[in-house]
């Protein structure tokens, strides 16, 4: 009996290897044992394909080596039964056979096979196939498992993150809504002051969170563009307005400009744009003691109207600036100028890099100027498309009469008691929309699940239904898909539903809008964005009245953010 061949032990000098041989020779069986048995490989023989899938699934094998030839169950047929075992799929699979042919070598690799040694066996040579397919074999199932353990991690990532999410957002609701509403009240000159300030640390803890969450769906991928027709000047002023408002608390001079094309109707993303001027602006003004902050935006349009004209987006500040080590590293994840700036202005160190990510996303590019103590500028191009044409822009508008935007707290008041369901577990949250809703005279009734919504939805006419995603005995997802088929089967009317949710990533976003709601209100709200979501739900109401049933259900829904 033969020792093992040089080329297995090279292999197996640190790996325990199993061989099922397959092949109906009882000759051929002995001498794949002789001479393929060693300390570090043990050999296992079957007469036919039957006996070895049988084999197969009771143990784990390594490699196996098949004869294409034997009664009962052939070697095509097994590679193929092995195909359809997600445990077997793995195993790679030496063909051994007299047939020379180049169609059975081609039918084998079709059914599976990894390699294909043709009789008389050349011991050397299979020992050399089998160290071979093994090192693979084991180098591909590493990167399987690294693969599978890396999605696994992802999946939990997100999975951590979303509920982190929910369970933040859920008390930093009771501090935004309950302070927006006390601000409503008859307050002093201090009590304002706290109250502002309590409003303001609330909304930059939900910034960093949005922010947090922003950098995992990036690092997954998960990050999509939503390319819409928008309007460039309303969204550029709509994301330096807060900004303005915190830079005339600083004594700041603040101005936003527009170029000459600098305006129209362009194809991108919005919100996206909206996002990266916020931040830029926002450090501009935490950056700036005395001095401005100037924002300047261009449109420098395509030679050809095929082409994406360019959108160019300057910030510029008279802060404390930094060098150009500090540059370097300014767009890395979690990274400021110095040490110093965490612990004197605060922040996460992700705003820029998520602008250079958002950036980059849309094909542009980021750059900035800056040196210590003379301020920085930083600056965005853009690709983009206009919808209209700029002579069409201008004309439309012109033709466009004006009228006058009610106030707020006027738009939410009908001609008579406005009936609003709140179904929320939250003992909190009930409280809060409760006190935000009072100085509206709205009748409000309150269930703490979506069972006892149903119910109350069955038994009395509600004009807005404002529905929690996460309750006990019945989530806001199933609840509202129950209110729909009643509606449906009872031929009722469509009442207005606003997922009002601490679940706000975008699945959750659009799981809210295909079960049936309008509207989806993100929380922590606070008094101007509950006041917008029924004013929302409730314009949906008005289109089904003015227009067919039918066009309002397919009309497009609303996230309120």
């Amino acid at each position: 009996m033969s020792t093992s061949p040089a080329g297995i032990d090279l292999f197996i000098k640190t790996d325990f290897a199993r061989v099922l041989v397959v092949d109906d020779d009882p000759i051929l069986r002995e001498f794949a044992i002789s001479y393929l048995t060693s300390p570090n490989m043990e050999v296992s023989v079957a007469e036919d394909g039957q006996i070895a899938m049988e084999a197969l699934r009771k143990s784990d094998f390594d490699v196996a080596l098949v004869d294409l030839d034997m009664p009962n169950l052939n070697g095509f047929e097994l590679m193929e039964a092995m195909g359809r075992d997600l445990r077997l799929l793995s195993v790679p699979v030496v063909v051994i056979t007299g047939r020379d042919d180049m169609e059975a070598i081609d039918l084998a690799f079709a059914a599976g096979a990894t390699s294909f040694v043709v009789k008389p066996i050349n011991w050397r040579l299979i020992t050399h196939q089998l160290a071979y397919v093994l090192r693979n074999s084991r180098s591909e199932a590493a990167i399987r498992q690294a693969r599978a353990a890396a999605e696994s991690a992802s999946k939990a990532k997100s999975v951590f993150l979303a509920n982190m999410s929910h369970e933040i957002r859920t008390p930093l609701n009771g501090v935004i809504g309950l302070a927006g509403a006390l601000g409503r009240t008859e307050l002093s000159d201090e009590q304002i002051e706290m109250v502002n300030l309590i409003c303001q640390s609330g909304q930059t803890l939900e910034r960093f969170l949005t922010d947090i969450l922003d950098v995992s769906k990036i690092e997954a991928g998960k990050l999509s563009l939503q390319v819409e027709t928008f309007d460039l000047q309303e969204s550029i002023q709509a994301a330096v307005h807060l900004m303005q408002t915190a830079a005339n608390e600083k004594c700041l001079n603040f101005s936003l400009t527009f170029g000459t094309n600098a305006r129209g109707l362009f194809k991108g993303d919005a919100v996206r744009i909206r996002q990266i001027v916020s931040n830029l602006a926002s450090n501009a003004v935490k950056f700036t003691k005395e001095g401005e902050v100037v924002v300047q935006v261009e449109v420098i349009e395509a030679e050809n109207e095929s082409e994406a004209a360019t959108l160019i987006i300057k910030v510029s500040d008279t802060g404390i600036g930094f060098d150009d080590e500090a540059r370097d590293r300014l767009f890395n994840r979690f990274e400021q100028a110095d040490g110093s700036i965490t612990r004197q202005f605060g922040g996460t160190g992700l705003g820029l890099s998520i602008c250079k990510a958002l950036t980059e996303m849309m094909g542009g590019i980021i750059s900035v100027v800056s040196a210590p103590n003379q301020g920085s500028t930083f600056m965005i191009k853009l690709p983009l498309s206009r919808s209209m044409s700029l002579d069409a822009f201008d004309i439309a508008a012109q033709a466009q009469p004006t009228t006058a935007k009610p106030a707020a707290a006027e738009e939410i008041k009908p001609s008579r008691l406005l009936r609003i369901l709140l179904a929320e577990d939250h003992p909190t949250n009930q409280r809060v929309v409760a006190m935000i809703l009072q100085p509206y005279g709205v009748d409000l009734t309150v269930v703490e699940n979506g069972v006892k919504a149903l119910e109350a939805f069955e038994a009395g006419k509600f004009d807005v239904v404002l529905m929690d995603m996460q309750m006990p005995e019945m989530d806001g997802l199933k609840a509202t898909q129950a209110i729909r088929f009643l509606e449906l089967t009872a031929q009722l009317p469509r009442t207005p539903i606003a997922m009002l949710s601490a679940n706000a990533m975008k699945e959750h976003v659009e799981q809210a809008l295909d079960a049936g709601c309008d509207v989806h209100i993100a929380k922590p709200v606070s008094p101007e964005s509950l006041v917008k979501g029924i004013e929302a739900a409730l314009a949906s109401a008005a289109a089904a009245r003015d227009n067919d049933i039918s066009a309002y259900y397919a009309s497009p829904r609303n996230d309120i953010s």
